[in-house]
């Protein structure tokens, strides 16, 4: 039977207020399960689609469906503030606590971090913007691409101030995440201050958490 808790394409579409409509055929949604109308999957989808794993059964793709895979959306162009239409899988696409929709891109990282540590209820973080990962989403999980992660604000923030830190004492972000620092880096920061949070930080490289902190890294001086 379908189920009956939100899916991801629902929420989103739900928040924006516009109901965008694409199509009025009733069926199955391919990409929620659920009843709904739109348009017949057949016609929408396209040779080059290869998430088929993804799918359940059904006959059609809903207008809510459909919204998150809009390659010329006005509303995301608008919510962008860009002249041109834009391609939905561009964007970062994040539910605030408050249930507010926000696209962002690499340039928005201070304000992706706020919304996490607020307590955002969907996080859905694009690093390419070349694929469609919404509908994908596992509900309660932040994610990032093909990367799942277990919420823990309280770890996330603990990492991105100590990782942050040693960007701000002037070391690479691949320095960080790799723990392969330039010697003349340390010497210049401080041994005693760079091994400090190193140290903090090494027993958590390498775990999902660890690397989507460092996908949202930047100075703060």
């Amino acid at each position: 039977m379908p189920t009956t808790q939100s899916h991801p394409c629902e929420l989103i579409y739900n928040t924006d207020g516009s109901q965008k409509i694409y199509g009025s055929t009733p069926g199955i949604c391919r990409i929620t399960g659920k009843p709904s109308t739109g348009m017949p999957f057949k016609s929408w989808v396209k040779k080059t689609f290869t998430d088929f794993a993804y799918l359940k059964p059904g006959d059609i793709i809903s207008n809510q469906a459909a919204f998150c895979f809009d390659e010329a959306s006005d509303i995301v162009m608008r919510r962008a503030g860009k002249e041109k239409l834009q391609r939905f899988r561009t964007y970062s696409h994040i539910i605030d606590k408050q249930g507010n929709w926000h696209c962002c891109t690499k340039a928005d990282k201070q304000l992706i971090y706020k919304l996490i540590t607020e307590g955002a209820s969907l996080v859905c973080l694009t690093d390419s913007g070349q694929k469609h990962i919404l509908f994908k989403h596992k509900p309660g999980m932040w994610q990032l691409d093909d990367m799942y992660i277990m919420p823990d604000i309280e770890t996330f923030r603990f990492l991105h101030s100590n990782m942050c830190a040693l960007l701000d004492l002037h070391f690479s972000q691949t320095e960080v995440i790799s723990g392969n620092y330039l010697q003349y880096r340390i010497m210049k920061a401080g041994l005693p201050a760079w091994k400090k949070l190193e140290d903090t930080i090494k027993p958590y490289r390498g775990i999902p958490l660890f690397n989507f902190t460092a996908w949202l890294l930047f100075t703060t001086k």
